[in-house]
């Protein structure tokens, strides 16, 4: 288990490249509010005789063709137009800032479009048909340099991949860079696509809905779940310092008031079982912020619609807030599951304690567990604190801890 120090971090910017467009915080607002899934049929190749047929995607639309997009892969460029956006929205020119900005990338798959295409090159043509430019795409951190290099970012640089919540480690990491005090302030991206190979390759494993003869469904903490619908995008957070963000004056959006990692024992690839003790980050994130279970009034969950990891995240929340804990919600439905979908979650809590949008689980006929309150309708009033949780298959577990900014 990783533990930091107790230490506020403020979240002054968003920047999101998504199915439902391209945009800030309004954007963001905007898709919690009209709570319209973008999950639609899939824009690759030919449906007949493949069980899955959905996805969300990033519309073309939403990324014009400019000069980065023609020199960038599809991935890049996303990652670009996300951390541009924050900077823009929390009125941050990395320019002209005293001190680094760092760059934390979480990515599931990465640029595996240009692997695809590089390794296509040796197959047709051996050798010589290994392209060097592509070759540095290929390169997990690829995404991270492209972006640094572009905003003219100084700060500390990494890239993370830890399969199902490099989002929410994305942010917990540069909670940590502030924190070390490597820098001022950091972006947290995270970022995947839909690639047609990627897709059809889980498709035929049954990895994706439907696994069984029932509807194909992004139904996560639902009887009727049957696996995960693939979806893509990159969203971006700007964190800062809490001396940085008040010098500069900037509305802040939210604190991150803990995040802690580690993991539950459990084989590569699987769902951990439950154990009668197992490590829980989420406590240590609470302790972290100085909050108890009880102060949790609202938890962003990573619900998949994969049936073993429902249920485990479930006892996950309940070994420390008991039953009925605090109120579940999730962004799953409507975005479909990737990776890096964690940003998203937090971009989402931190608009979640400013303005009171939730997304709603109104499909949530048959509830996995009956006494378990999820949010099916608008809240009343804006929560004071939200947790973000991620679960990962291999028992990777995050917890992120957010509240309204104080003094």
């Amino acid at each position: 288990m990783v533990v930091a120090p107790a230490y506020r971090a403020m979240l002054t910017g968003i920047g999101c490249v998504s199915p439902f467009g391209v945009g800030g915080a309004a954007l963001v607002a905007e898709m919690l509010t009209a709570n319209v899934s973008a999950i639609r049929p899939v824009t690759h190749g030919a449906p007949t005789g493949r069980r899955s047929q959905l996805a969300a995607q990033v519309p073309a639309a939403c990324l014009p063709e400019t000069d980065e997009s023609r020199r960038w892969s599809r991935v890049s460029y996303m990652t670009g137009l996300a951390c541009r956006q924050a900077l823009a929205e929390a009125s941050l020119d990395s320019a002209v800032v005293p001190g680094p900005v760092g760059l934390v990338i979480g990515s599931h798959y990465g640029d595996l479009r240009s692997t695809e295409a590089f390794c296509q090159g040796f197959l047709r043509k051996g050798p010589l048909g290994l392209s060097p430019l592509l070759f540095p795409s290929t390169v997990m951190n690829a995404m991270a340099g492209m972006s640094s290099i572009a905003l003219g970012l100084k700060g500390p640089m990494l890239t993370v991949n830890q399969s199902g919540v490099a989002g929410e480690l994305a942010v917990a990491r540069a909670v940590a860079l502030l924190r070390a005090g490597r820098a001022q302030a950091v972006l947290a991206c995270g970022v995947d696509e839909v690639l047609p190979l990627l897709y059809d390759t889980l498709a035929q494993m049954r990895v994706l809905s439907p696994r069984d003869a029932g509807e194909e469904a992004c139904r996560p903490f639902d009887q009727r779940h049957n696996g995960p619908i693939l979806g893509e995008g990159a969203t971006a957070v700007l964190l800062e310092t809490p001396a940085h963000a008040r010098a500069r004056g900037v509305p802040i959006l939210a604190e991150v008031r803990g995040a802690c990692w580690g993991g539950i024992p459990t084989r590569p690839g699987h769902v951990p079982h439950r154990t009668p003790r197992p490590p829980s980050v989420i406590a240590q994130a609470l302790r972290d912020a100085a909050m108890r279970p009880e102060d949790i009034e609202l938890a962003y969950v990573s619900g998949n619609g994969e049936p073993q990891h429902d249920a485990r995240e479930l006892d996950c929340l309940a070994d420390i807030f008991g039953t009925p804990g605090p109120l579940l919600t999730s962004i799953t439905h409507l975005t479909g599951d990737y990776g890096s979908l964690g940003t998203l979650r937090v971009a989402a809590a931190a608009l979640t304690l400013r303005q009171g949008v939730c997304a709603r689980l109104e499909y949530l006929d048959e509830p996995l567990r009956p006494t378990v309150r999820f949010t099916t309708a608008p809240l009343t009033k804006p929560p004071a604190t939200v947790l973000v949780h991620g679960l990962a298959m291999g028992g990777t577990h995050i917890a992120i801890v957010l509240g309204g900014p104080s003094a």
